[in-house]
């Protein structure tokens, strides 16, 4: 069954390809390897889906370190691992692991990492199988180590192995991980820097301090609240039972509809995305809903006034509004439509990654089949409201994703001018965004403004789809904007520089920022315009600018 696994694994497209490496992992997890592969299986196996680590879809790649972590029993695995590169597993990969789909995934993940990091001296293999029937030698041997170690029997594999072609009758059966954790202190897999100190404290508390909620236990203490919003909802630092750091976010029944919306909503496989903050858990008792989320390190808020590094601001901050305007187009690309009506700077977190995860779905809608309004209450933030919400009767609202485009480019002014409202703060700010009125002067790069007024036009139609945003010359690379002005060099107009329409040169001229570049010649070297310009001088219009420009750079 394997090698036609894997020739399958080559040959298919990348849904069926992730099937493939899903039904290996399942296969890999509950097979006997020691007793029933030979080496030249691991070895193709190994070799097979090694390049799978470095696909952009984090779910592949969390399933190929999970088939390497299920090949560490056998004896000459690591020697594989070593000849093809493999010498650690990516933090990412460990957060991102796919804990609905099989809980002891990010469990073996962590087993590969330690035993990759260790010294060769001290690499065993961390994982055990009793196959000896009871009474036997061997079988005593591993009684006691179980004895010695603590080993989660809690975390059976949920992957259906229906997918693999096993069935409950097969007589292979899962290899149980040994995760070393002290007596006194419960489990915990550090990632937080920002958080350590308090997961520290959490991880060692007495039990008489924690509320121990489903799978999530916090303490309800200001020193692990990290949020606290205004309808009751608060947000704690917590564990999860397999030592998963996680942002509790508990919410009275009063609100438990808001709390179960976002849960759906972050459970759709659809949302499974780097740049969407990942469900964890979720739990309730009389009186709460619990929902654990990943836990990041900051809100934008926080991280734009506080934290944001003082080198490179601009290139940070592009990337920053790229990574949110793609977690945007997540949303608006489904299939039936999904709004997200509360854009916010607290609602875009920071990950350990320092990767913006947008987050908060309470309030978000799915359009309804074929349409492209929802018709709703008022929804969103004061100041993070688009125009049209704000001029309606509040209890019949229109949302569209011109809506969510709106409060986004208001999002991009903030990241871009470091905090700054483009409709200003205070009493004045949503009547600045009913009528049209506001100041960009925060920031500098005119094809940022360009972007941004698009964006935040007051006339729903003319604001451009988050695609288009994305397609936006301000993310183009230095390279594609050099290969644009290299092409509109050669158009028709443009070789006809010397004799062009004046009236179009006039058109054209104001429309570039009011004649700016009619003195382009200043912002090149005297001695580069001299040898471009030869007998006949290049004009001082924009056609002029567009075939220099072309002409320099075939030069070069």
């Amino acid at each position: 069954m394997i090698p036609k696994l894997l020739k399958l694994l080559h040959a298919s497209t990348p849904k069926m390809q992730h099937v493939v490496l899903k039904t290996l992992y399942v296969i890999t997890q509950k097979t006997k390897l020691k007793d029933n592969w030979n080496p030249n299986l691991v070895d193709k196996l190994c070799k097979a889906v090694v390049p799978f680590v470095k696909k952009e879809q984090s779910n592949m790649r969390e399933y190929t370190y999970g088939i390497l972590a299920n090949l560490l029993p056998f004896e000459h695995a690591t020697d594989v691992f070593t000849s093809l590169g493999i010498d650690d597993v990516p933090e990412d990969i460990i957060t991102s692991a796919h804990m609905e789909t099989d809980d002891n995934l990010k469990e073996r993940l962590r087993e590969l990492k330690k035993y990759l990091n260790k010294p060769s001296s001290e690499c065993e293999v961390s994982m055990i199988t009793n196959t000896e029937p009871p009474g036997s030698k061997k079988h005593g041997k591993q009684e006691k180590l179980k004895d010695e170690v603590h080993v989660d029997a809690e975390m059976p594999a949920t992957v259906p192995v229906e997918e693999s072609g096993l069935t409950e009758s097969s007589h292979v059966q899962p290899i149980d991980p040994i995760v070393s954790t002290s007596p006194k202190a419960r489990k915990w897999y550090q990632i937080s820097d920002r958080w350590r100190q308090q997961l520290e404290k959490l991880a060692n508390i007495d039990d008489c301090k924690v509320i121990k909620v489903g799978n999530l236990m916090f303490v309800e203490d200001d020193e692990f609240r990290i949020a606290k919003g205004s309808d009751g909802t608060e947000v704690f630092l917590g564990l999860r039972d397999d030592g998963t750091e996680v942002a509790v976010k508990r919410m009275t029944k009063s609100n438990y509809q808001v709390l179960k919306n976002e849960e759906g909503f972050l459970r759709l496989p659809e949302l499974d995305d780097p740049l969407i903050v990942r469900y964890v858990d979720f739990a309730e008792d009389d009186d709460f809903g619990y929902l654990g989320l990943q836990l990041c390190e900051y809100t934008l808020e926080e991280y734009i006034k506080c934290d944001f590094p003082e080198d490179g601001l601009s290139e940070l901050r592009r990337e920053l509004a790229n990574q949110f305007l793609k977690s945007l187009s997540i949303l608006h690309r489904q299939n039936p439509h999904i709004l997200h009506r509360d854009i916010k700077p607290q609602n875009v977190l920071i990950d350990i990654q320092k990767r913006a995860r947008l987050a908060d779905f309470g309030i978000s809608r799915r359009l309804p089949k074929g349409q492209t309004t929802h018709r709703t209450s008022s929804a969103g933030t004061k100041c993070w409201k688009a125009k049209e919400t704000l001029d309606e009767d509040e209890d019949d609202v229109a949302y569209k994703r011109s809506t969510d485009i709106q409060v986004a480019g208001m999002l991009i002014y903030y990241i871009l001018s470091g905090g700054h409202h483009p409709f200003g703060k205070g009493v004045r700010c949503e009547g600045n965004i009913l009528d049209g009125v506001y100041n960009l002067d925060k920031v500098q790069d005119v094809v940022a403004k360009d972007l941004i007024e698009q964006m935040i036009n007051e006339d729903p139609t003319k604001r451009p789809k988050v695609e288009e945003c994305l397609a936006h010359p301000f993310f183009w690379s230095n390279d594609r904007r050099v290969e644009y002005l290299r092409n509109i060099g050669n158009e028709k107009e443009v070789q006809n520089f010397q004799n062009a329409d004046k009236d179009l040169i006039s058109a054209l001229d104001q429309y570039a920022a009011q004649g700016q570049f009619n003195a382009w010649k200043h912002k090149f070297p005297p001695a580069l315009v001299q040898q471009m310009d030869g007998k006949k001088p290049y004009p001082e219009n924009t056609f002029g600018l567009l075939r220099f420009i072309r002409n320099a750079l075939l030069r070069r």
